[in-house]
């Protein structure tokens, strides 16, 4: 007698492949097109999958062999049957999913129902997804898909082969702890520029915040410079500029929580503060403002010169943090901080969260990426002053100047 919990696979199957169904119905109607399954016939394949692996499972391994050759041939002839019917060769996503549907029904069968909805799950999002992947490779540049396979090569190639220990004085240089922040801190940049690509430019806001994921100095310095040219665009364009700020201190908890939680829960407290600010007066902006469109250069996503520039950025200031750790103290840590402040964030905060695991103190950490994100705050409040338009830099500096005014009382008191 079969178990019930064998019967209760078999619905699964039915079910996730329902949904797979379900979503090529609704691409055949939207389409007006002819295609070979849909509603009916997929949560049949899924089915066909189950009964297959079971039938395997119980008589003979040859079953299920032989079924996963049948299916393949009857999605193949389904294909040819479909090109004839309409005179023209189309795509095979249909015919994929329909084979992907029968091993889901597997996937059901042996019990691995997680696996199976993540991945019938993700299989309809692509399927559902078609007119906007279209639409986002046509806008990929070929220089664009280039560093794309960069990011691949540094990300998936060269990082594992790199030696995970420490060397020099101190073991102070760890290839794959900096060659790991830079794809790390290229990978946050990646995201936000395919973010960029896909939704397109819904206006100035979300150019802001989805900028704010690559750099939140290329958009003050952009909204800077269009602010002289828009002159009355300039609260929105401050408002894009402040967010993208806000962003940037989001960011920095990103950055410390993935690499050490317990500097993180001493982090969060003022960077929280913060970024309520940033959000309170974001707000106060965005009702004085209508929507408008708005447009960010920004630079590919990934190119290997500014990555192996920040490595090395960041190996040195790991290098000065240590040592200034060693022989100047506190002190030592907060100087090195003020000074990349004006660079990068990104490079000293990584830094403190990689030596506060070991030798540097957790208040001197907090303390120093503090310093480092207040110092980067007051450059930009001055591009914003000195290269954008009289308004535009007066709101981003005064509030800035109010944001700093803040950090500086929450490093001391905290």
């Amino acid at each position: 007698m079969v178990e019930l919990a064998v019967l209760d696979n078999f619905l699964a199957a039915l079910a996730l492949g329902a949904l797979i169904g379900l979503e090529r119905e609704y691409a055949r109607y939207k389409s007006r097109g002819h295609d070979y399954a849909g509603i009916r016939t997929f949560p049949l394949i899924s089915l066909f999958g189950a009964l297959a692996a079971y039938l395997g499972q119980t008589i003979s391994p040859w079953i299920l062999l032989i079924s996963i050759f049948l299916m393949g041939g009857l999605i193949v002839m389904a294909y040819f049957a479909t090109s004839e019917h309409t005179r023209k060769h189309t795509g095979v996503t249909s015919e994929v999913a329909g084979f992907l549907a029968f091993f889901i029904g597997m996937l059901c069968f042996y019990g691995e129902i997680t696996l199976a909805v993540i991945l019938t799950i993700i299989i309809t999002v692509i399927l559902y997804s078609r007119s906007l992947l279209h639409h986002f490779a046509e806008k990929i540049k070929k220089q664009e898909m280039a560093d794309t396979l960069k990011f691949g090569v540094i990300a998936f190639v060269i990082l594992p082969l790199l030696p995970n220990q420490g060397y020099g004085p101190y073991e102070i240089f760890n290839p794959y702890i900096i060659w790991l922040m830079v794809v790390f801190i290229s990978g946050i940049g990646f995201v936000g520029y395919v973010a960029m690509k896909w939704f397109g430019e819904k206006g100035v806001v979300l150019a802001g915040v989805l900028g704010g994921l690559i750099s939140s100095t290329a958009v003050t310095s952009s909204f800077a410079a269009r602010s002289k040219k828009e002159v009355k665009l300039f609260r929105i364009l401050a408002l894009g500029v402040v967010l993208a700020n806000g962003i940037m201190l989001i960011r920095i908890l990103v950055v410390v929580f993935a690499i050490n939680r317990e500097l993180w829960v001493k982090l969060l407290l003022p960077v929280i503060i913060l970024i309520l600010l940033v959000a309170g007066f974001g707000y106060i902006l965005w009702r004085k403002t209508k929507d408008v469109k708005g447009k960010v250069e920004l630079t590919s996503p990934f190119t290997l010169g500014p990555a192996l520039k920040f490595g090395a950025f960041f190996a040195v200031i790991l290098a000065l943090v240590k040592l200034a750790d060693v022989y100047l103290s506190s002190n030592g840590v907060y100087i090195v901080s003020l000074i990349s402040g004006f660079a990068d964030v990104d490079a000293i905060t990584l830094s403190l969260s990689q030596l506060s695991k070991t030798t540097l103190g957790l208040d001197t950490a907090v303390n120093g990426i503090l310093i480092a994100a207040l110092t980067n705050i007051s450059v930009k409040g001055g591009i914003a002053y000195f290269f954008g338009g009289r308004d535009f830099g007066r709101i981003v500096a005064a509030f800035y100047a109010v944001l700093i005014v803040i950090g500086v009382g929450l490093i001391l008191v905290l």
